[in-house]
Order: C-alpha cells, then sequence, then structure tokens
C-alpha cells in the first residue's frame, strides 16, 4: 500500500472526521467495482452450502478477528453451524494480539485438519495485503484437497488473488494511517463478509422476504422479534402469535406453516421437513 504522508496529527478533529467519511465511501466505490466477484463467489458458496458444505473462514489479525465475527453471528441470526472462523494463534488472538502466527504455514494446515475438512466446503482466506502466509497456506493445501478457495484481499496483485478459485479484490492503495488495515481494508471485508454469510442464507431458505425466520429467540428481545415475524407474516394481533409461537414449542417457521396450513405442530415440522424447510415452497 502507498503512503499518504498526511500531516494527520496537525488536523483539527472536524477535519480528521470529515477525512475518515470520505476515505470509506471511497471503500464502498472499490467494494462496487468487484460486484461481479463477489456474485460468482457467493453463488458457488450457496451452491456448496445446498451440497451439505461448510463456509470456513481463516486469517490472521484484523482479518482472522472479522471471519469470527461474521461466524459467530450466523448461529443466533440463522440457527445454522455452517459458518466456521479460523484465526491464526488460536482462539486467544482474538482478543490478544499474536502478530508472529501468522508466519506460522504448518499451523494453517494443521488448523484446518482439525475441523475436517470435506469436499464440500468453502475455505475463504482473508489477508489485506494478499501475502500472508498463514493464509496463503490454508489456502494452498484445501486446493490441494480439490476444495474450492475464496480469497478477499485489498491488493488485486497479490499471491492470494492470484492463487484462489474466486477472487475479491476492493483495490486499498493506501490507509488514513499508513499500514493500519484495520481501517478501510477492514471496512471493506467487515462488508463483504456480510454480503456472503447473508446472502447465501437468503439462498438457502433462512430469510422469507426480508425477515429471517430462523432466528434463535433465546433471550427476551429476540422472542419478541419472533412473536413480530410471526404476527406480521400471519397478519395476527400479537396475542395471538404469542399463543401460536408456544404452541409451536418456540420454532418461528412451525408456527408459521401451522397458521398458514391449519395443522398442529408435528404436521407442520413434517411439511417444512419435505420442503427442505423452505418456507416460501409451503406458504407461498
Amino acid at each position: 500500500m502507498s503512503r499518504t504522508n498526511r500531516n494527520l496529527d496537525l488536523m483539527k478533529t472536524e477535519d480528521l472526521v470529515e477525512l475518515f467519511i470520505t476515505e470509506e465511501q471511497n471503500t464502498i466505490t472499490a467494494i462496487k467495482k468487484q460486484k461481479s466477484n463477489i456474485t460468482k463467489a457467493i453463488n458457488k458458496i450457496s451452491q456448496k452450502i445446498k451440497a451439505g458444505g461448510r463456509v470456513i473462514y481463516i486469517g490472521a489479525g484484523t482479518s482472522g478477528r472479522l471471519g469470527i465475527l461474521d461466524a459467530s453471528e450466523c448461529k443466533p441470526t440463522f440457527s445454522t453451524d455452517l459458518f466456521k472462523a479460523i484465526i491464526a494463534g488460536g482462539n486467544n488472538s482474538m482478543f490478544q494480539a499474536k502478530e508472529d502466527s501468522e508466519d506460522n504455514i504448518k499451523n494453517a494446515i494443521n488448523d484446518l485438519n482439525k475441523i475436517k475438512l470435506s469436499r464440500n466446503d468453502v475455505v475463504v482466506g482473508i489477508a489485506a495485503s494478499g501475502e500472508t502466509p498463514y493464509t496463503l497456506s490454508a489456502i494452498q493445501y484445501a486446493k490441494k484437497k480439490n476444495i474450492v478457495t475464496v480469497g478477499i484481499t485489498s491488493n488485486p496483485n497479490s499471491t492470494l488473488a492470484k492463487i484462489a478459485n474466486h477472487k475479491i479484490t476492493p483495490e486499498i492503495k493506501s490507509e488514513i494511517i499508513a499500514g493500519s488495515s484495520r481501517l478501510k481494508s477492514g471496512t471493506s471485508q467487515k462488508i463483504i463478509l456480510n454480503m456472503i454469510s447473508s446472502i447465501s442464507m437468503i439462498h438457502n431458505s433462512k430469510v422469507y422476504k426480508d425477515l429471517m425466520i430462523d432466528v434463535q429467540p433465546k433471550n427476551k428481545k429476540l422472542i419478541k422479534r419472533a412473536i413480530g415475524i410471526i404476527s406480521h407474516i400471519c397478519k395476527l394481533p400479537l396475542n395471538k402469535a404469542n399463543s401460536l409461537f408456544y404452541k409451536a414449542n418456540k420454532d418461528t417457521k412451525a408456527a408459521i406453516v401451522m397458521h398458514h396450513k391449519d395443522c398442529d405442530f408435528s404436521k407442520a415440522k413434517a411439511l417444512l421437513k419435505k420442503s427442505n424447510y423452505n418456507l416460501r415452497k409451503i406458504i407461498g
């Protein structure tokens, strides 16, 4: 990445805020240029998920942390364990930087072996520079096992961009603070990961219209949300939606099917299984 040579330490707060906003807007522009590559990668990921595969994010430092963030939020949002994340140095690296771990190429292979890769999995390597040895080792190993790989990097000319089956390369030529890839590169990675997980889950029946119908109602807020979803889709007052929610053993999808098909819980679950849990196929 090129140097900017701006006197940030001499700038006023309001000017720095304006600079950060402007630079992040440029990041969005860079991501837009990758629309075709993002689309191809997500289509392949969706295909692999439907075949029983998983999505494995792997990276070091900020890149690894963003992978963990996205993967960990898929369980409560979509009730799925299909997204896994691996960070160089192990999970403790989420909270304490272990910069030397990104050079350990053997650990990348060991870490992938621990989760027992299958041919339907997709390994997504995340590295701002596209040259992180740990991440490159993971992608190379996955390719040797004929597993589809995706590379997310801010450097279109990097090794990662060259070796991954699918590349997503929003070009970030410089960071606001030189070399601090947690900034614009981090923003681009987060947005791309949002798209990968959310769109692939939309394609796999985890969303009806714009509602997350597989949300896990584990607390008061999420229970309220699930009941609200039932109320909205079934056009029921909240008190009736609440009753239906508990009759369906807190299963949002089943509750909706019970209402639309005027059936009991077991019949609703059978209909869902038959449709591969695709609510659209059942209620239109």
